[in-house]
């Protein structure tokens, strides 16, 4: 907690000092604050709207905008063009009258604006078109009749119809549009220059040192003879970024020889260091204190192979030492047996202190061991949707126990080592946009496994789970994000009497299911169900502010659950005696610092249902965390 209070502080710091100085150093500039801004003349637009397409602000209880002359002037130009974006074409604006306090500490400003009348589209035509369809040209414009008159939205269009053509093998297509005006009114004609088709010649590529040609040219969608496709283009220059040895990748098509309908593609790459290592000090709620090391190889034995080395070390409690130890090494082929699989191959070893609070147990601990090697082949059908098979192969060890094993009542899990072997099927469509700290779109994961059974081993049980999370941009820039996972986990065969091992079930509590309660608070259980909403406002610089609501548990069986688990008006005493079968809810705030690997988080969890024990004593109120990384 002293440590959660130390990072507070220096958030705290960042956030409040750092705009101070940025408004030391607009005094002096000598800029006056800025208190009103006046938009007379205005029919069709609010002040509002208006004001919206300006860089000078007005000033607030929190903040002080100022003014500065070569701002204010670029802003009537942006009133201007924010007009003729929609068909106000002899708009016009200027600054009517500035006034100041007698210490010119202050200032108030006015403008008119002279709208003008608006131009709207009547008609759209197309001319010249013979190899596409009216119907596809039309939905490759977004103007419409009807619409304001827009220059900027005109060029989008006519970009749009080119790469149409492009994408077709038309590379040298050329659009132009043709304007009549009429009583407010204005007929739109795009004019299309088709040309002749071209196709693909020679494919050069130049600029790598390291990585062997082959290496390059499979990523290349297309080959010579094929028709050029802009789109082809596009995604081999994707395919060479994505490959991870090429900060630069740069396709060029270029005509081979006069009218011979020929496109060379010369490809340029500028390669990244092949060879690096990594150190990293890190503090969350789960490792309050970590230090990890790697090497990583891009370009194993010359193939392309991607090769890494990581080891994290990491403590919760510097009393009790290291409570985690991890030794893991990787090696990835994005060309498996000559196709576009990837393949991928683990090899790890782990030492954790693991909780335990079930039955009797209360606050108990255990070491896990696990070693294991995790084999997989994935399949990406599109650059969202992708399947994986794996296969692992893993020995496991449970041993010093905190509590008595030999007493009946607190027994609860089996001692000693065991071989565990599993496949797991997952489908994943992600949609995040930009993935460390998404801002749209969403991410689904289905998993299925089962382990023992065919496969052998000393444990024989099947393991569902989903997860889902969608991120919607609202008002002011401000991130609505939703969460929900669920699993459920079964054994079967020779694991039915003893059941799935503990460190196969699910758990419920920390940074990233139940915020205010402390890591894997609830469990283990072999069912879980969690949800999840939360608000992020940006607020200054690269600070964000977070508001959130969290819910959620973990149950011995899906049957377990019932429908006043759900409640959460429960009185305390009777909360109490089914706490650890009722839903969870929390809600809480956070402030977070974007950081070059994503956002650093202090969060603060309230507990909305908190039981009173029989001693009277009552559940804490809530827990902070700290992580790196956004919670879903």
């Amino acid at each position: 907690m002293r440590n959660s209070a130390i990072f507070l502080a220096i958030l705290l710091i960042v956030a409040f000092l750092a705009p101070e100085g940025h408004c030391q150093r607009d005094r002096r500039r000598g800029g006056p604050a800025v208190r009103d801004i006046s938009v007379l003349g205005t029919e069709h637009f609010s002040e509002k709207d208006v004001r919206k397409v300006m860089r000078t602000k007005e000033s607030g209880y929190f903040s002080t905008k100022r003014l500065r002359m070569t701002t204010l002037e670029s802003d009537i130009l942006s009133i201007v063009a924010f007009y003729r974006r929609n068909g106000f074409l002899r708009a016009s604006a200027e600054v009517e009258e500035i006034e100041y306090d007698e210490a010119r500490n202050n200032v108030w400003i006015t403008i008119r604006v002279n709208e003008g009348s608006q131009t709207t589209v009547r008609i759209i035509d197309f001319e010249g078109y013979s190899v596409m369809s009216p119907d596809k040209l039309k939905k490759a414009v977004g103007m419409k009749a009807g619409d304001p008159l827009n220059q900027d939205a005109i060029a989008q269009d006519e970009y749009n119809i080119y790469t149409l053509y492009a994408d077709a093998g038309y590379i040298y297509a050329a659009v132009s549009t043709r304007l009549a005006f009429g009583e407010g009114k204005v007929d739109l004609t795009y004019m299309i220059e088709e040309g002749d088709p071209a196709h693909i010649g020679r494919i050069r590529v130049s600029g790598n040192r390291r990585v062997g040609e082959p290496h390059i040219s499979r990523e290349i969608t297309t080959e010579p003879g094929d028709l050029f496709s802009r789109k082809n283009v596009l995604d081999s220059q994707q395919h060479l970024y994505d490959t991870g040895l090429f900060k630069d990748v740069g396709i060029d098509p270029t005509p081979a020889t006069e009218d011979s309908g020929l496109v060379d593609l010369v490809v340029k790459v500028k390669e990244r260091k092949m060879k690096e290592v990594n150190l990293g000090l890190g503090y969350g709620t789960l490792d309050e204190a970590n230090v990890s090391v790697g090497w990583r190889h891009r370009n194993l034995f010359k193939a392309a192979l991607l090769f890494n080395v990581d080891m994290v070390l990491g403590t919760r409690d510097f009393d009790k030492g290291l409570t985690r130890k991890r030794l893991d090494a990787s090696l990835t082929d994005r060309w498996l047996f000559g196709t576009r699989l990837t393949g991928g191959l683990q090899i790890y070893g782990e030492e954790t202190l693991e909780k335990y609070n079930k039955g009797n147990v209360v606050d108990g601990e255990y070491t896990l061991d696990r070693i294991g090697v995790d084999a997989g082949v994935t399949k990406d059908f599109t650059r969202t949707f992708r399947m994986t098979l794996a296969y692992k192969h893993e020995f496991v060890e449970i041993r010093n126990p905190s509590w008595n094993v030999e007493d009946e009542d607190t027994l609860r899990i089996q001692l000693g080592q065991e071989v565990n072997r599993s496949m797991s099927f997952l489908v994943e469509r992600d949609t995040r946009v930009p993935f460390f700290n998404p801002r749209r779109g969403s991410v689904l994961r289905l998993t299925a496994g089962v382990a023992g059974g065919i496969f052998g081993g000393d444990n024989s049980f099947t393991k569902v789970t989903g997860t889902w999370s969608g991120y919607f941009l609202t008002y002011g820039n401000a991130v609505f994000a939703a969460g929900i996972r669920a699993g459920y986990t079964e054994p079967f065969g020779k694991s039915q009497e003893t059941g799935v091992p503990v460190y196969e079930q699910f758990y419920v509590g920390g940074t990233s299911t139940l915020r205010g309660y402390p890591e894997q608070e609830f469990g283990p259980g072999n069912f879980v169900l969690t949800g999840n909403i939360e608000l992020r406002i940006p607020m200054m610089w690269k600070i964000t502010a977070v508001t959130f609501l969290d819910m959620g548990n973990a149950w011995e069986s899906i049957d377990d659950v019932s429908g006043t688990d759900f409640e959460i008006g429960v009185p305390s005493e009777e909360y109490a005696l089914r706490r650890n079968t009722d839903v969870k809810y929390t809600f809480g705030v956070g402030i977070g610092l974007m950081t070059p690997v994503g956002p650093a988080r202090l969060d603060y969890g309230f507990r909305l249902k908190r039981a009173i024990y029989e001693d009277g004593s009552r559940e804490p109120l809530g827990q902070f965390h700290v992580v790196i990384g956004n919670a879903f």
